[in-house]
């Protein structure tokens, strides 16, 4: 008899610890969803990562376009926030950068075999794709032994070539330090025989290649889905409500015809061997004198095509002339004029705007200096000086960066803050330098893939 009751009494303290343990979990979830809603981006800035891919984002005569890239910034307008767009090309860093929750959204497709993806937050399908296999049109598959076929690393789907030669042997090659437009060189160079990409990307890379072709598909569509930050539960629901909407849209039809058919003129005249061998006919020029004062030559030539898309006769508002839009006065402090040569205008331009570079030394981020020394050499140093100022009276404790600076460059419309006693230059809109920057930098981070340093 004792013996039951002290069974009973500990089953009933066993069952009180249970009970103990699962009220505690509840309470830390609760606090954990707590915690979520705190963090959770209430802003009016969309941060996304967006993986480089041929058909989603490339150079089109000067600007960065592309399905996902038109696509986000689309978003944005329609949702009325600004987006911040970053570009990655490595796989596994784009992969990384899932979990790491730096990001609103990241736009790559998501291999699901890989370990803990079924922990990512997924947002609607915004399109579909379908392996394929690629190879050179004169490339036969051998009866006698087995095919390599190359795929990329991070390929999203598993493939199957039972439908295009079932009683061949074939033998997958994963590549680790490769990715599809890098296959695609070597299979030309016939470096390889057979590789695997998705129909979009062939659809994209295929018109310059003329000695290629799709063999057949070699597997099941799958839906295309961006990965979504889990703390934004409004801004994901918000997003997924824009897609569900916008794929019903006419819009969204002639996106898909832009970007993801072979005859789209985008695709046939933007990018491929042909034009990644240089930006403008300056590209020397403007190398040398890089080179002499330390500044990415890709960004100014980022620049010059903003001011001039590399027309050597534009006059400009103020008076402005050449390559580089140099104002009268500043090109005078330099000892050039709208008659010296453009060798002489760009070596200028290009000591003009290392020497803002370094004005801003104390915004540590470099692409926020990139940023900012885009928009002094629109707006004039002054104005970014203001704006500065204002940070560091305003908000002391804060970093100096690109966000905070533009902040404050659009309040020197208003009149408190141009009157303010540290503001040197009065009034300034400064929507349009913003805009700039953005456009100049935009451009730059394209360039950056396309082009060599």
């Amino acid at each position: 008899m004792i013996r039951k009751l002290v069974s009973y009494f500990v089953f009933i303290v066993l069952c009180g610890v249970l009970v103990f343990f699962l009220i505690d979990i509840q309470q830390k979830k609760n606090r954990e969803e707590q915690m979520q809603s705190v963090v959770e981006n209430t802003s009016d800035t969309i941060q996304a990562l967006l993986f480089y891919h041929a058909s989603d984002y490339f150079v089109y005569r000067g600007t960065p376009i592309g399905f996902l890239y038109d696509m986000l910034n689309l978003m944005a307008k329609e949702m009325n926030k600004t987006i911040i767009i970053t570009v990655e090309n490595d796989p596994e860093r784009a992969f990384l950068a899932c979990f790491s929750h730096q990001y609103d959204l990241v736009a790559m497709d998501v291999n699901k075999r890989k370990p803990f993806t079924a922990y990512l937050t997924f947002s609607e399908p915004h399109s579909f794709s379908y392996p394929v296999l690629i190879s050179r049109k004169k490339t036969k598959i051998s009866d006698s032994s087995a095919n390599k076929i190359h795929i990329p690393s991070q390929f999203p789907v598993e493939v199957s070539l039972v439908d295009i030669s079932p009683e061949t042997k074939w033998e997958y090659i994963y590549s680790e330090h490769n990715s599809t437009e890098d296959l695609f060189e070597l299979l030309d160079e016939e470096g390889v025989d057979f590789i695997a990409s998705d129909y979009n990307m062939a659809v994209s890379l295929l018109p310059f290649y003329p000695q290629l072709h799709i063999v057949g598909r070699i597997g099941s569509d799958f839906n295309r889905e961006w990965v979504l930050n889990p703390n934004n539960h409004q801004l994901n629901d918000s997003i997924n409500q824009w897609i569900s909407d916008f794929k019903r849209t006419h819009k969204y039809e002639s996106l898909c015809k832009r970007y993801l058919t072979t005859s789209s003129p985008v695709i046939q005249h933007s990018f491929g061997k042909g034009n990644k061998k240089s930006i403008s006919p300056y590209d020397a020029t403007i190398k040398k004198y890089c080179n002499n004062y330390h500044i990415d030559w890709r960004f100014v030539s980022s620049i010059i095509f903003q001011e001039t898309k590399f027309n050597l006769d534009l006059v400009g508002i103020g008076g402005s002339f050449g390559i580089m839009q140099m104002m009268p006065q500043t090109a005078e402090h330099y000892g050039i004029s709208d008659s010296s040569s453009v060798d002489d205008q760009i070596r200028v331009g290009v000591k003009h705007i290392a020497s803002l570079y370094r004005r801003y030394e104390k915004v540590h981020n470099e692409d926020d200096r990139l940023y900012v020394t885009a928009a002094a050499y629109n707006a004039g140093s002054g104005h970014l000086q203001d704006a500065i100022a204002l940070c560091t009276k305003y908000e002391p404790d804060s970093a100096i960066t690109w966000s905070l600076i533009a902040h404050y460059l659009r309040l020197k419309s208003q009149k408190e803050y141009y009157n303010d006693p540290i503001v040197r230059c009065g009034y300034y809109p400064g929507n349009h330098s913003i805009r700039y920057a953005k456009e100049v930098m935009d451009r730059y981070h394209a360039y950056t893939y396309v082009y060599k340093p």
